[in-house]
């Protein structure tokens, strides 16, 4: 396959990434699940508790009655899995067209996740459980993504301090990539394009003659492919590390459980990586193996084979067990 500037690209690390992504999400839903992630313990005054348990009270009541901090936090859980959830199926199912070589709807599917979703999870990240207490005091219009996206000052605050606060990507970066109709990275753009036959827009106007992704050529199929898995593997890097950063400090997994994570995360997406990664780098990735809990030292070399051989997978330098990073590590 062909990238833009008509150098051949191997899209299927990046494929195996997406997967991989994809993988610890829903292993991540499993758990929260399977342990009641999203429940509190209320402690109950001796005064409720007779009517803690009449249906005639229901959560909200007892939100204004004494209990909106434990409820709160509980509902902030909830609405994180849930968008969660719903991000996951959009993003999943663009993945599957886009190994389909039908990149319209597979851009069309990115729209909702990457832009709604992403950002009322980005704003509750930084906001934490003052988020649910505004989302349920305020009129529902003000948490409308297309008002959000239009005040640029507010947008790119919620952004810069998203970013800021993961230490990855810059708040200009995510704008760019996701709202901006200006850049030349801009998925908006391709969006627009992909949503309608014709747009008129200044920045994305359909030629004379022509008709928005209709009359596409194999070359310019190719190229929006390699951009969908070029983009689509920075942002879900961007989303996983945010979804891990969100269950440890909401102490669902240790600082141990979430550096494991974050180190196999990125030396998979290290893997994708056509350039080599220096030495300087690749030593600031140690992994402990599955099998004896030794620590190793990830090399150029143990990248540069796994990008070679399609795989995220290291061996103990001790018992020589290989372990292969295929999802979410919870024990």
């Amino acid at each position: 396959m062909k990238a833009a500037n008509g150098e051949d690209v191997d899209i299927e690390n990046d494929y195996n990434f997406l997967i991989l992504c994809n993988n610890i999400i829903v292993d991540i839903l499993k758990c929260a699940e399977k342990y009641n992630w999203s429940s509190e313990k209320i402690e109950i005054k001796e005064k409720d508790k007779n009517r803690f348990n009449s249906s005639k009270y229901d959560l909200f009541y007892w939100r204004k009655h004494g209990y909106a901090t434990v409820i709160n936090k509980s509902l902030y859980k909830h609405m994180i899995f849930s968008l969660v959830s719903d991000y996951n199926k959009y993003v999943f199912d663009a993945i599957d067209c886009a190994t389909k070589y039908h990149f319209g709807p597979a851009f069309t599917l990115l729209r909702k996740p990457f832009k709604d979703n992403l950002l009322l999870l980005e704003m509750l990240y930084i906001k934490r459980y003052r988020f649910v207490s505004e989302f349920f005091n305020k009129p529902i219009s003000d948490f409308a993504i297309d008002a959000i996206a239009r005040n640029q000052k507010k947008l790119k605050s919620i952004l810069r301090r998203s970013c800021k606060r993961l230490n990855f990507f810059t708040g200009k970066r995510m704008y760019d990539l996701r709202y901006s109709k200006k850049s030349k990275q801009s998925l908006e753009k391709i969006w627009n394009k992909t949503s309608h036959i014709i747009t008129t827009c200044n920045q994305y106007a359909t030629e004379n003659g022509n008709l928005n992704i209709i009359f596409a050529t194999d070359d310019i199929v190719e190229e929006h492919i390699v951009y969908f898995y070029k983009v689509c593997c920075s942002i879900q890097l961007y989303f996983v590390q945010l979804l891990l950063t969100i269950l440890r400090d909401e102490k669902l997994i240790t600082e141990e459980l979430f550096n494991r994570n974050m180190i196999n995360l990125h030396f998979a997406f290290s893997c994708t990586l056509d350039d080599s990664v220096p030495n300087e780098i690749a030593k600031t990735l140690a992994v402990r193996c599955d099998y004896c809990g030794h620590e190793i030292q990830i090399t150029e070399e143990m990248i540069k084979n796994n990008n070679r051989n399609k795989t995220f997978n290291y061996r103990c330098s001790k018992c020589k067990n290989d372990t292969i990073i295929s999802g979410f590590l919870y024990i």
